[in-house]
């Protein structure tokens, strides 16, 4: 037996290898954004006028968006490139099925189904809606 007949390839490799072109085309862009994008320019004092004061935070929450984008995005893209190199890409974390391929094209970089996605965002939903300023993070946790 040679080496390429024991590689066990994914039933969906042909569509990978179109969602590996996408993720390196979109790493490459994100890069592009980094190189090309301007640095804050810092304002001496603070508008006076409330309208003003208010675009200037907005600015600087956009900016702060952006910059955790440019930082975020890559990993994912990084990991899941890695994920394809060893095989377990498409493959839910969660609960080990296959993700299916229109989830994967929507989202080149999941590493949950939708079923488990749903659920892991329902109990992140729910643990937001428990906390309260009083309440420890163990007991939002617990329940």
């Amino acid at each position: 037996m040679s080496v390429a007949q024991g590689i066990q390839l994914h039933p969906h490799h042909q569509a990978f290898a179109s969602l590996r072109t996408h993720l390196l085309r979109s790493r490459r862009m994100l890069l592009m954004q980094v190189v090309s994008r301007p640095v804050p320019q810092v304002e001496q004092g603070l508008p006076t006028d409330i309208l003003d004061l208010a675009a200037c935070e907005q600015e600087r929450l956009i900016d702060d968006l952006i910059t955790q984008r440019t930082h975020v995005t890559p990993r994912h893209i990084e990991r899941a490139l890695s994920r394809m190199l060893d095989t377990s890409y498409g493959i839910c974390h969660r609960c080990r099925a296959d993700i299916p391929l229109p989830r994967l094209r929507a989202q080149p970089d999941a590493t949950l189904c939708f079923t488990c996605k749903q659920l892991s965002e329902e109990r992140a939903s729910a643990r937001r809606a428990a906390w309260r300023p009083d309440t420890s993070a163990e007991a939002v946790y617990r329940s």
